[in-house]
């Protein structure tokens, strides 16, 4: 069952008990007020042992009593955060307190396969006024909380009181206006004696930090220092391990996505793998070999599994668009044996990732790909300066591709050479795109530190890092003009293999039809259609080089 989704607005404040909620009566825009009978929530809040959720900064709850009774799932947003509902008999587990597979799906990525345990429960006795805007429409809820909450796992009891303001449906339609509508809001609360709570959120509170993040458990243990690599603002460490992280986090995001096979999220999430194998195979020289070529191969048959649903869904829309084209009136057989075998393939081939998604293989790749990217595996180069080692990693790369061109002629079979080329160009590609667009790696600051000395520190080593990134910000546009050269040789070539593989795969349909007495006229104006005779290999590999030619000399004044 798929969940509800909307998107939560809201600000929380602390007040104290014998605080009364102001009259807002009179705010600009509000017609009306209404104040309502309190009632009682009652949530339990889950998260892994060493509370992934947390670490993503996200919420997952059961929770009894209001309007809104279920499970929730709540996650960061570009304003406010996204909620998705589901009923509290979503499901069919045999454990009552266990967090039902549909509510999971949208967090695999995160949580895995480690098991989700209770992190709090919190009872909240609510008193609720709503704003009413023209027509009566709701403008948003104050909400006035008398909370209870006890730590399941530190064994800690709490209760505070806090007032809660959240937009409703008939909020006003721009950020802008939003905001007016909140800050009025809080203006008034203040004056009441409500200041900003130091929580954002209830769960956070409920075991003693101030927000999610803090809840988060190291995952190395403590006192262990950062490599040297990562704690010089210039070294190539910073951009390469960033970058890795970008592709991380993106790769997670699109996890769900791709588990519910929305619109292009399949070939999304395979394109970050290859971004991912790219950047690890261009500047794998930072890092210790075997850990390199280890991650890069479990990434390789993620890709692979995800290339079978994709490659099925490109080949099913080309069929059907190529069938209507050259013979719109007669194809029963040929869309049946053509575009119905690309769909059962699709199927079967996403029943299969699906899967895949849920191994415990899997899993040990995205636990390896956090590691690595968390406390990466240096080599002795990860400390070079940036510029210089990303100059050098991109130069090799420009050479690979040399050397598969050369290798093109006088090949026994030119297709897969050319093949070849194709994808040492799409990796020079996504390893130039990586450094131009990472966000470089920043240790946080010791914000506890009470000694002069200790702050000092801090603020000269943040100052550096500044420095540094002002500086590799000017290298940006000359990495993204690397991948602009190599890109568009990387699409006529996966073009032209594309095309061969539609060739093959007619010509053997063609074969099937004749063998099966069907017409196989259709298969013939297919074929067609799809040659190109000025696409010579000739012609194509004159255009690589001529491509070669200028990436090297851009390369070469990096």
């Amino acid at each position: 069952m798929t969940g509800r989704e909307q998107t939560e607005i809201e600000r929380k404040y602390d007040v104290t008990d014998g605080s009364q909620v102001p009259s807002l009566a009179r705010l600009r825009g509000v017609t009306a007020v209404e104040t309502h009978d309190p009632f009682t929530l009652t949530a339990v809040y889950y998260d892994t042992d060493t509370r992934d959720l947390a670490r993503h900064r996200i919420v997952l709850r059961r929770r009894e009593g209001g309007g809104d009774a279920g499970w929730h799932l709540k996650t960061p947003a570009v304003e406010g955060r996204t909620e998705v509902h589901w009923p509290l008999d979503v499901g069919e587990t045999l454990d009552a307190g266990a967090v039902p597979d549909e509510v999971l799906e949208p967090v695999r990525a995160i949580v895995r396969d480690r098991p989700l345990t209770p992190l709090a429960r919190i009872t909240t006795v609510r008193t609720t006024t709503h704003l009413l805007g023209p027509d009566a429409e709701p403008l948003a809820e104050v909400a006035d909380d008398e909370v209870a909450a006890s730590d399941a796992r530190g064994g800690t009891y709490r209760k505070w009181r806090e007032w809660e303001v959240e937009l409703l449906a008939g909020a006003p339609d721009t950020r802008k206006e939003r905001t007016r509508l909140l800050d009025a809001v809080e203006a008034t609360l203040a004056a009441a004696g409500a200041h900003p709570s130091a929580s954002v959120a209830k769960i956070a509170r409920a075991v003693g930090v101030d927000s999610l993040t803090d809840l988060a458990v190291s995952p190395v243990l403590p006192g262990l220092l950062p490599s040297p690599a990562l704690l010089d603002p210039e070294s190539a460490a910073v951009i390469v391990v960033g970058a890795l992280r970008d592709l991380t986090a993106i790769l997670i995001a699109k996890d769900p996505l791709a588990r519910a096979d929305a619109p292009d999220a399949v070939h999304k999430m395979r394109t970050t793998v290859r971004r991912l194998r790219s950047v690890l195979a261009v500047y794998g020289r930072l890092f210790e070999k075997t850990a390199v070529s280890e991650l890069r191969f479990e990434l390789k048959n993620l890709g692979n599994e995800l290339g079978r649903v994709r490659d099925a869904e490109v080949r099913g829309s080309r069929l059907a668009a190529e069938l209507a084209a050259a013979a719109p009136r007669s194809t029963a057989d040929a869309d049946v044996r053509l575009v119905g075998g690309a769909q059962r393939e699709h199927a079967e081939a996403l029943d299969r990732v699906r899967g895949y998604l849920l191994s415990t293989r899997y899993y040990r790749t995205l636990d390896a790909l956090d590691a690595f990217a968390e406390w990466p595996p240096f080599g002795p180069k990860a400390g070079r300066p940036a510029a210089a080692e990303i100059r050098r990693d991109l130069a090799a790369a420009v050479r690979t591709l040399a050397k598969r061109t050369d290798a093109v002629t006088g090949a026994d079979a030119p297709e897969p050479a050319l093949h070849e080329v194709r994808k040492a160009a799409r990796r020079l590609r996504y390893a130039a795109e990586a450094v131009a667009q990472a966000a470089p790696v920043r240790l946080e600051p010791d914000t506890t530190a009470k000694k002069k000395a200790a702050k000092k520190a801090a603020r000269k080593s943040a100052r550096a890092f500044d420095r540094a990134a002002a500086r590799f910000d000017e290298l940006r546009g000359r990495y993204d003009d690397v991948a602009g050269v190599a890109k568009p040789l990387v699409k006529r070539l996966g073009d032209r293999h594309d095309r061969r593989l539609f060739l093959d795969i007619v010509e053997g349909a063609g074969q099937a039809a004749h063998e099966s007495g069907e017409n196989t006229l259709v298969y013939g104006l297919l074929l067609a259609r799809a040659e190109e005779p000025g696409e010579t290999v000739e012609v194509v590999l004159a255009d690589a080089r001529q491509t070669l030619h200028r990436l090297e000399k851009m390369v070469r004044a990096l």
